[in-house]
């Protein structure tokens, strides 16, 4: 027959509180087999297995009780008045006394000795035992409960990121549908050069509000030491709009400002990261004039 063993979170079954059961006993004999088996296989669940019992018995050592001094006392002193046999053999045996077995449950044969303390100690160790177990039980549920509550606050955390990732991209579409919305909102179309022949690349432009999106319907991703540099020919000149990255023109920029005067045509060139002052004509990727 072959066994088939799940990998086991030892983590996980350690917070379980199965150790503590099996420590105290409150386990089933499966739970005791297992706990054996894993102490065996993992080393950490069974030093973990070895520090319950450790913590256990330290508790009961705690919480015990000495009997009361004065029983002591009593119990040796009637000890010592009870003869004893004659520890060499020698004397005659018609002579040797019956040994005297001491009673030590009457208060008769012990005076002011009361016939309860056993009983007390019992339920000292009862009551020692059963705080013992209260206090793993209670801690297991602590760490069910502090598990439970790791769990909760993970998945808040994912949740408040998934909501602020949708707050960010309403603001994005609503800050992008103010552009698009505008009615001097024109779109201009940029193709590709040699350098890209297949690029495409639209610009939605409004000269009222003086800001523009971009979106690339299709684009080859730059070097990573390199750039994509936004012009516009205004009075004949170049003049850099911006830099983006990849991502950005490959979904929607955000609204950017286009302040120049006189635009006849838009451009990307690819530039070195952090840009130039002057677009480098032979790295030009696409480009397109306003129509009229």
């Amino acid at each position: 027959m072959v066994y088939i063993i799940d990998i086991v979170d030892i983590n996980e079954y350690i917070a379980s509180g199965i150790l503590e059961s099996v420590t105290l006993g409150l386990a089933s004999p499966q739970e005791v087999q297992e706990v054996a088996c894993l102490s065996k296989i993992y080393p950490e669940i069974q030093a973990e297995f070895i520090r319950v019992q450790k913590r256990c018995e330290e508790m009961m050592l705690e919480q015990a009780q000495a009997p009361d001094t004065a029983i002591r006392a009593s119990i040796l002193k009637k000890i010592a008045e009870t003869p004893q046999e004659n520890p060499s053999g020698n004397a005659d045996p018609e002579k040797k006394q019956e040994t005297k077995i001491i009673a030590l449950n009457t208060a008769t044969e012990i005076k002011g000795v009361s016939p309860m303390w056993k009983m007390m100690a019992a339920a000292s160790l009862i009551l020692t035992l059963g705080i013992g177990s209260l206090w793993f039980v209670s801690n297991r549920e602590v760490k069910r409960l502090d598990s439970a509550l790791a769990s909760m606050e993970t998945e808040h955390l994912k949740d408040s990121q998934v909501l602020q990732a949708l707050l960010l991209e309403k603001d994005h579409l609503q800050t992008v549908q103010e552009v698009l919305a505008e009615q001097s909102t024109r779109t201009v179309l940029m193709k590709g050069t040699a350098k890209e022949p297949d690029a495409t690349v639209k610009i939605m432009w409004s000269a009222d509000m003086k800001k523009a999106v971009m979106h690339a319907e299709k684009i080859t991703p730059p070097p990573a030491d390199m750039q994509y540099q936004l012009w516009v020919i205004a009075d004949g000149k170049p003049l850099s709009v911006g830099l983006f990255n990849y991502d950005e023109v490959e979904q929607m920029t955000d609204p950017f400002d286009v302040n120049a005067q006189n635009i006849s045509a838009f451009a990307i060139t690819l530039e070195k990261r952090g840009g130039s002052p002057t677009p480098t004509m032979e790295n030009m990727v696409v480009m397109g004039p306003i129509n009229s």
